[in-house]
């Protein structure tokens, strides 16, 4: 019975490990630097220690990734693109839960339309990949 647990710990935590390779790989130079850029944005409202910074980054670089994947996406519409987005920054905010105390928490969810904005698509957008995608 206990070499079943320990089996099954095992495995889920070489499964949480593979999940947070995989982005960790992912995450190249460019999103890096973004990630970088983006935190450096919210430090001075925040006022996060350098651990706490680091693990702030690391989040929104995860996030960065998921994005890109959802951007580079030809088969999404605009509009279905923009509901990703607004379902992945509802997802980056929980997370950011587990790295925030709660007043830094409330100013980050305050301040983050304006440092992080979803741009809801035009209706031109709209058209223009309704009209590439029928031709398709």
């Amino acid at each position: 019975m206990k070499t079943v647990l320990i089996t099954v710990i095992v495995v889920f935590y070489s499964f949480r490990l593979s999940g947070q390779t995989l982005y960790a790989l992912k995450i190249d130079g460019k999103i890096r630097s973004e990630a970088v850029d983006i935190t450096a944005k919210y430090q001075p409202r925040l006022v996060m220690g350098t651990e706490q910074a680091l693990e702030f980054q690391g989040t929104i670089a995860k996030f960065l990734v998921k994005k890109k994947a959802i951007e580079n996406d030809d088969s999404l519409s605009p509009m279905a693109k923009y509901e990703l987005f607004k379902q992945l920054s509802s997802k980056e905010t929980m997370d950011m839960a587990d790295v925030l105390e709660s007043y830094r928490l409330r100013e980050y969810i305050r301040i983050k339309p304006q440092i992080q904005p979803i741009l809801k698509p035009t209706r031109e957008q709209q058209d223009i990949w309704a009209a590439t995608s029928e031709a398709h």
